[in-house]
């Protein structure tokens, strides 16, 4: 980096002078720099982390009290639990079946289930 370079031709003449608190102001200035790249650095970082979230969380779509997925090519992908995705932003894939409960006289089913939270879609 062009700066680094200006810094570090500065800091030697001033450190082949003999002028030293000068010099170490250039280092101190050396290092609050690179303080500051690392934290840009970091920020873009988490920048694209939160754009490809949003990217993602935009092509999680709604249904039948389920989510599915869009994917690259159009197609979809699921059903995903809600619960889980909502609470935890993790995509738990479904069981499909039959899972039934209760008497025979009054059975009620669901034709999925999450594996993680046990949540029961019908």
């Amino acid at each position: 980096m062009a700066i680094f370079d200006e810094l570090k031709s500065v800091a030697k003449t001033l450190r082949d002078a003999d002028k030293i608190p000068q010099y170490e102001q250039i280092l101190s200035i050396q290092e609050k720099l690179l303080e500051m790249q690392n934290r840009i650095f970091d920020l873009e970082n988490k920048n694209r982390e939160l754009k490809n979230k949003l990217n993602e969380r935009e092509r999680i779509i709604p249904r039948s009290g389920t989510y599915y997925k869009i994917l690259e090519d159009g197609k979809e992908d699921g059903p995903f639990c809600t619960l889980c995705y909502d609470d935890e932003e993790k995509l738990i894939r479904l069981d499909i079946g039959k899972f039934c409960f209760g008497s025979p006289l009054n059975l009620d089913c669901y034709s999925q289930k999450c594996p993680k939270c046990k949540k029961y879609v019908r």
